[in-house]
């Protein structure tokens, strides 16, 4: 038995130091990653985490794309997180409660895309747009590009009751 035990401590200390890699800090790689499900299952609405950046949610939807399910899904994310998304830190920077949007897809589909995925969408809504940060800008532009095209590629042209912002894609 006395040879045993310094065999186990030798091991465990082996255990105890790890594989030798070294920790790290969060490496930035692009945009939020979106998975096919929300198309199949749901609709996906862009939030704001808790560091700014865009967070992806899916919520349970009831209707193909079309220019009223993307007003549909618009509708929803003015309406801003439930509760529990909130108490997970997920908040919205588009001003309170619902509004009326409308969505109007630009005809012509972009050079390379899937039949039917238009090349550019217009969407207008009742409040001003030009005092908004980038994170409310990008809400509503990679709602909109997610809700027309499952891989967010399509250009939107936002319009205020201010005026006009320049299109803009979901990166």
């Amino acid at each position: 038995m006395r040879h045993v035990r310094p065999f186990a401590l030798a091991s465990a200390s082996l255990l105890l130091a790890g594989c030798g890699i070294r920790g790290s800090e969060v490496v930035e790689a692009g945009g939020p990653a979106v998975a096919d499900v929300a198309r199949q299952d749901g609709m996906l609405l862009f939030f704001v985490g808790p560091d700014g950046s865009s967070i992806p949610v899916v919520r349970l939807a009831d209707s193909a794309p079309t220019p009223a399910a993307t007003a549909k899904q618009l509708a929803a994310l003015l309406h801003g997180p439930t509760p529990e998304e909130h108490a997970a830190g997920i908040t919205t920077r588009l001003p309170a409660g619902s509004t009326p949007v409308r969505v109007e897809p630009v005809p012509g589909e972009k050079a390379g895309s899937r039949a039917g995925v238009p090349k550019e969408v217009r969407v207008s809504v009742a409040f001003a747009v030009r005092p908004l940060d980038a994170a409310a800008v990008r809400q509503l532009v990679c709602t909109t590009a997610h809700a027309e095209d499952p891989e967010g590629l399509v250009e939107v042209a936002l319009t205020g009751s201010d005026g006009p912002l320049p299109a803009a894609t979901c990166d």
